[in-house]
């Protein structure tokens, strides 16, 4: 007799010779297993096949996507370079001021108010 997939029980001839016992339980498991595999086997197939489908389009569509981030990201370095240099600038002309030379040599000294005009004299 052929064993039929769908059938839980295993072959007459399995059954006769083990017995009820632990062994014929295991030996039912087996054949419920090798035809699980049997028939799952194509439906894992479609399902990988469907999820590489699914990589791929998310790949194509994700280029687009990384190229136009890829140009924000420049756009806003660039800016934020600029802004870097601008500050960087601005310390730096601070600094020579302080120090009482300027770019065109030492600089003139500012002239003298009363500190009841100003206000408070400017932090360092």
């Amino acid at each position: 007799m052929t064993s039929d997939p769908m059938n839980d029980e295993p072959p007459e001839s399995e059954a006769s010779s083990s017995g009820t016992g632990p062994n014929a339980a295991v030996r039912q498991l087996e054949s419920i297993l090798q035809n699980l595999t049997t028939f799952a086997t194509p439906v894992v197939r479609e399902i990988a096949a469907r999820a590489a489908e699914l990589a791929a389009k998310a790949g194509e569509m994700a280029g687009p996507a990384a190229h136009k981030a890829a140009e924000v990201t420049e756009e806003v370095g660039e800016r934020l370079a600029v802004k870097g240099h601008e500050v960087a600038s601005g310390l730096r002309g601070e600094r020579t001021e302080e120090s009482g030379t300027g770019p065109h040599g030492p600089s003139a000294p500012e002239p003298e108010h009363p500190a009841s005009e100003e206000g408070p004299p400017p932090a360092p």
